[in-house]
């Protein structure tokens, strides 16, 4: 248990300081308001992202082989999707500026892509060592 939650930890830091420093750079009036919610944005949007991703992981090891790759993967090409939509949404309807948001939510994306492997990658070890 020790393990899983320094692995949080170490993961967790990279965001956690992210935000943190946007918003007091906000809030000092460093930046303007237009750069701060393109960088929440594209911070925000990949977090639901990994969320959702995570929740699928939890559901999907309890189940049969079949059933995880279908709630995996099935939630994978779901959660593209709805990065898509919610990506077009913010660039028609939340004016957000294309350089910023698109480079924020790619670095995040990409980030919690390695964080999701890490934790499959992690749950698979913990199956195959209680198997044996």
């Amino acid at each position: 248990m020790m393990k899983k939650n320094k692995i949080f930890i170490i993961f967790g830091i990279f965001p956690f300081l992210f935000l943190v420093s946007i918003i007091l750079v906000y809030f000092f009036q460093k930046i303007d308001s237009n750069i701060f919610f393109n960088l929440f944005y594209g911070f925000l949007f990949p977090t639901i992202n990994l969320l959702l991703g995570v929740l699928a992981i939890r559901f999907g090891f309890e189940k049969t082989e079949i059933i995880f790759l279908i709630v995996v993967f099935g939630g994978l090409i779901l959660r593209l999707f709805i990065m898509l939509g919610l990506i077009l949404f913010s660039l028609k309807f939340l004016f957000v500026s294309l350089n910023s948001f698109i480079f924020t939510t790619f670095i995040f994306y990409f980030y919690y892509l390695i964080v999701e492997i890490f934790i499959l990658t992690l749950k698979k070890n913990l199956i195959i060592k209680t198997k044996q």
